[in-house]
């Protein structure tokens, strides 16, 4: 009896552990017995579980356990993590160039109803963050924008339109990344801007967020020095508990970012970590696909219980976990609506500040970019263009053209009345063999036009061409509205929200 007891006891205290838990895990094989032992309160779904039969893992994880929170990122554009056999929306930028917040509750409701559809509960977007450092390693064009106020009625609309499918929305990344020069996947960024700063920029969109009663934020990995010069906000109870909870006042679920990016992992280490996050006021920890770190998270947490981490901590953050899941919503999008959605999202995100259109396609080489498939393939400006600027011809080039595809496609542009070529830069900087093709096509004289496919300031490291265009994301929607722009189909009315002077 002493013994049953003390398994007894042993189950209860893995379940408690396992209450502020949100594992992953890698492909489309289920991990039961890590499941089963751990006893998560969710499961944070990747591209690699979303491949071949996403119904089907989300099927055999509800036979496991019907009450698992299932969680996806949906963005649109880049971050899109359910991608086979769904319609890929463009991103928040480029919703935010349509200056419509109508259109973007559309858009949003549309990817809360994919999530849906896939019998997950919650879209971890959207992304809150006002993305004024233009260099900025991992947000970009996955901001609204560098206008908080936009950000924060753009962020706003997006995430009504998730609940309006019944999932729930997630802003991210409190209290802000979106003036950082380091990517915390990688290493520990910090802002040492005032308080008053942060007030006016970062801080603005959540506390809207907040005020709106929306159901969840995520963590930030980053040092704010005027908030916190010792601890990440993820790890900052001055920030989670102080800031977010007493003084703004949020009653939700507050999740971490993925625990076992560089910022966190390298400075802290994975249980360690996690005991902070939970003492600071973190409900939930995503946690990475490895199942030593898992079970590492899972056995300090369950030491820490009734002494670190207060046993109403547990309730706590079942609580509010159940405030995630999935509610009653509308989902009345047919695929061929998605598509018109997608395709007006694109049109009305493309910004065109300069150079006359529409252009012709006969006498058009149209170059090209195979961009990698990490995020999604999609087909390049050069595959679509004989259908959608008729009677061009096109090449294909590598993501960071070498010399000798560059002096390939400066011979056919010779051949070529004016040529359309596709830059992009998102992550990291304006690639080299980009701005030595574009340099090297100027130098021909002929009418040239640059369509940025990424951030849409690319104008910032070439030469000034004819005309430009920025789509904001490289869909294959949007790049096909570019082609759509060129050819005179309609008029590109986008609005420039990066910051700056296009």
């Amino acid at each position: 009896m002493r013994l049953l007891a003390l398994l007894a006891g042993m189950g209860m205290a893995a379940a408690q552990a396992g209450v502020f838990m949100v594992v992953s895990f890698r492909g489309e094989e289920v991990p039961e017995r890590l499941l089963r032992e751990v006893r998560p309160a969710g499961v944070i779904l990747y591209p690699s579980n979303l491949r071949r039969d996403p119904q089907g893992v989300v099927r055999r994880l509800r036979a496991l356990d019907p009450n698992l929170l299932l969680l996806v990122d949906q963005e649109g554009g880049p971050f899109t993590s359910y991608r086979e056999g769904v319609v890929r929306f463009p991103s928040a930028m480029a919703l935010s160039a349509s200056g419509d917040e109508g259109l973007v509750e559309r858009v949003g409701w549309a990817l809360g109803c994919q999530v849906r559809r896939l019998g997950a509960d919650v879209n971890l977007a959207p992304v809150l963050d006002v993305n004024v450092n233009p260099d900025n390693p991992i947000i970009g064009l996955r901001s609204f924008g560098a206008d908080p106020e936009r950000v924060a009625r753009m962020g706003l609309a997006f995430a009504k339109g998730v609940l309006r499918s019944g999932a729930r929305p997630v802003g991210k990344h409190f209290p802000g990344h979106g003036d950082t020069g380091v990517d915390s996947h990688l290493d520990l960024p910090r802002v040492d801007k005032p308080k008053e700063a942060l007030e006016r920029v970062e801080l603005l969109p959540f506390r809207r967020y907040v005020a709106a009663g929306m159901p969840a934020l995520m963590t930030a990995h980053i040092v704010f020095s005027a908030l916190d010069p010792r601890y990440p906000a993820t790890l900052s109870p001055a920030i989670l508990t102080g800031l977010l909870r007493k003084e703004m006042g949020f009653q939700g679920a507050l999740l971490t970012d993925d625990m076992a990016m560089g910022a966190i992992k390298r400075h802290f280490g994975a249980g360690e970590a996690a005991v902070q996050a939970v003492r600071a006021g973190a409900d939930l920890l995503l946690l990475e696909p490895e199942e030593g770190a898992i079970r590492e998270v899972h056995a300090r947490l369950q030491k820490a219980l009734g002494k670190e981490i207060p046993l109403a901590r547990v309730e706590e953050a079942r609580r509010r976990a159940a405030l995630l899941r999935a509610g009653k919503g509308e989902c009345p999008f047919t695929p061929k609506e998605e598509e018109a959605l997608a395709l007006e999202a694109a049109r009305r995100g493309v910004v065109h500040p300069f150079g006359p259109l529409p252009i012709p396609g006969r006498g058009t080489l149209v170059l090209g970019l195979r961009l990698s498939e990490r995020y999604g393939a999609e087909p390049s400006l050069a595959d679509l263009a004989p259908r959608y600027l008729p009677g061009s011809f096109g090449l294909n080039l590598s993501e960071d053209p070498s010399p000798q595809e560059v002096a390939k496609a400066v011979e056919e542009a010779k051949k070529a009345e004016r040529v359309v070529v596709s830059t992009h830069r998102w992550l990291g900087p304006f690639k080299e063999g980009q701005r030595a093709l574009v340099q090297a096509l100027f130098a021909l004289g002929k009418p040239l036009y640059v369509v940025a496919l990424g951030n849409p300031d690319d104008l910032r490291f070439l030469p000034r061409p004819t005309g430009y265009l920025a789509t904001h994301g490289y869909r294959a929607v949007q790049v096909r509205a570019a082609l759509e722009a060129l050819a005179g189909v309609y008029a590109p009315s986008g609005q420039w929200v990066f910051g700056g002077e296009p």
